[in-house]
């Protein structure tokens, strides 16, 4: 085995661990019935640190150690951090939004199925049921997931509005304006352009891979 085919096997597994740790622990708040912000807060901090890892995925597809886009992965990247960390996580408000377990409950659902689907790819095991549920459980998980992180945007602007954080205003030595809540609502607007991009991506990479299988079927 390569060393970077070991490295990728690891890292993936490492995700596909933590991952599923998450979800775990979404499921048995609502199983016991805890609030949503008690829900949020026992799953959120361990989520934080899985999205920040996952930058290196960027990383590993402009070094070419996976036959992914890398401006596809930093959108993909920066679009749930964005939301997670700078929007989300300091609006304590945010936390018992039922939108927060909605975004939360996709993406540790998605990643749960991901990650130890490309672990099994790389080490060239992996069953057809699991590629199965990696190009197929996107299909509702991405746009539900897409509709939550935009609730909680268009939540956050009026505390945005008022605290404006991130924010530089003029006169300044780099002469240059940054209005965060601004940005925020521009990006509101292209959310479902960048989205369908992404999604299309995805929608043709499942046809790539599950439509060959079902010609074999057919044929068989």
């Amino acid at each position: 085995m390569r060393l970077t085919q070991a490295y990728l096997a690891l890292y993936n597994a490492a995700q596909a661990v933590g991952w599923a740790t998450a979800f775990g622990s979404l499921v048995y708040g609502f199983i016991q019935e805890q609030s949503n912000e008690q829900i949020y807060d026992r799953a959120a901090p361990l989520i934080g640190w899985l999205q920040f890892a996952s930058l290196l995925e960027t990383v590993h597809a402009a070094l070419g150690l996976v036959p992914s886009s890398p401006l596809s992965a930093l959108m993909q990247w920066g679009g749930r951090s964005n939301c997670l960390f700078c929007v989300v996580q300091p609006i304590r408000a945010l936390h018992s939004d039922v939108y927060a377990l909605v975004m939360l409950g996709c993406w540790s659902a998605a990643e749960t199925i991901r990650y130890p689907q490309y672990a099994a790819a790389t080490l060239g095991a992996c069953p057809g049921w699991l590629t199965w549920m990696r190009y197929t459980m996107f299909i509702p998980l991405f746009p539900l997931g897409t509709m939550a992180e935009m609730g909680l945007m268009a939540a956050a602007l009026p505390d945005l509005a008022r605290r404006r954080p991130y924010s530089l205003d003029l006169p300044n030595k780099w002469n240059f304006a940054f209005h965060y809540h601004t940005f925020i609502q521009i990006l509101l607007f292209l959310y479902p352009l960048l989205w369908w991009q992404l999604y299309s991506q995805l929608l043709r990479a499942r046809s790539k891979k599950l439509g060959g299988a079902s010609k074999s079927a057919k044929k068989d």
